[in-house]
């Protein structure tokens, strides 16, 4: 018997690589032994262990739970929670030459609005155990002033009169909780137990959305232009960003929100300017990256939710 790594690569319906799904172990005893959350390493999704392996085989269960993601076998054997795995050492003693295994979820399909002026905006809340969280309480609060849309909150859509500018939800057994907004509309919510801190909502164009990413929306996305970018030394080019949110809105470009650094100051160094824009000045010959972090960390995400970019190459000549 010798430690063995293990590896349990999680996939959507789809075949998609499945961030975030917890695999929990147990042994033929049916006693925990470990778990772990499977991740993106590279292009590839897993959670990775150590376990004791044999020839013949060492027996364990692993059981698979992420919220929204059902494990009830529908895909096929590989897609229920529990399943048994046979891990061996050495590993190719397998008959896959690995302690590799694949499993796969049923991804829930967000519902869609079905009037094309709404958005269905739906998500599921657990409590600090885990567990559903119902009747969760969520007031949320027509607003009828905005700045980019001053004439957004209507008296009449449709033929219908729109009044009465409070709507109060409760998240169900499941803890779901799915809410029709108008698209574009701006709305204030109050959550219940963060009355301290009122959420400001700007909905998407679009019929469905993450109740989540509306809620407590971080910095998804960014890009620059030109990219690639070349210059020479002493002289500088203000880069345009464009940066979005998880909830699908466009930021104007904040230190606060996300920041952005060279790879090597030797030959490249920035500055974050106004309208979006940040001046890379060359300082070297050579070449290097330019890359973005979120700022902002007071809303956590478990995994961490990384920001999508290509890092800008940058050229000094």
């Amino acid at each position: 018997m010798a430690a063995e790594t293990v590896r349990i690569y999680t996939e959507d319906e789809s075949d998609q690589p499945l961030a975030g799904v917890l695999v929990r172990f147990f042994d033929e005893l049916d006693l925990f032994v470990t778990q772990q959350y499977s991740a993106l390493v590279g292009s590839d999704v897993y959670a990775e262990v150590t376990l004791d392996g044999d020839d013949p085989p060492v027996d364990y269960t692993i059981r698979l739970s992420k919220l929204g993601v059902a494990f009830d076998g529908s895909l096929g054997d590989d897609s229920k929670t529990p399943q048994s795995i046979e891990i061996y050492s050495p590993a190719s003693s397998s008959p896959t030459d690995t302690n590799n295994f694949r499993v796969q979820g049923q991804t829930f399909v967000r519902p869609t609005a079905m009037d094309p002026r709404l958005c269905r905006c739906s998500g599921f809340f657990v409590d600090h155990s885990g567990r559903p969280l119902r009747n969760l309480e969520i007031v949320f609060i027509a607003i009828c002033y905005n700045e980019e849309q001053a004439d957004w909150c209507p008296l009449i859509v449709d033929g219908n009169g729109v009044l009465g500018n409070k709507i109060y939800t409760r998240s169900d057994a499941r803890g779901y909780l799915s809410i029709d907004l108008f698209r574009t509309g701006e709305y204030a919510a109050m959550v219940q137990g963060l009355e301290h801190s009122r959420r400001v909502l700007k909905v998407p164009d679009q019929p469905s959305m993450n109740l989540m990413d509306l809620l407590f929306p971080v910095v998804h996305e960014v890009s620059f232009s030109p990219d690639p970018l070349g210059l020479s030394v002493g002289s500088y080019v203000d880069v345009d960003l464009t940066i979005i949110s998880s909830d699908g809105q466009t930021l104007n470009a904040s230190d606060q929100d996300v920041s952005f650094a060279s790879s090597n100051t030797a030959i490249a160094i920035t500055q974050l300017l106004v309208n979006n824009k940040l001046r890379v000045m060359g300082a070297g010959a050579g070449s290097t990256t330019i890359v973005a972090t979120r700022s902002d960390m007071s809303i956590v995400t478990i995994p961490a939710e990384p920001v999508h970019y290509t890092p800008l190459v940058v050229t000094v000549s």
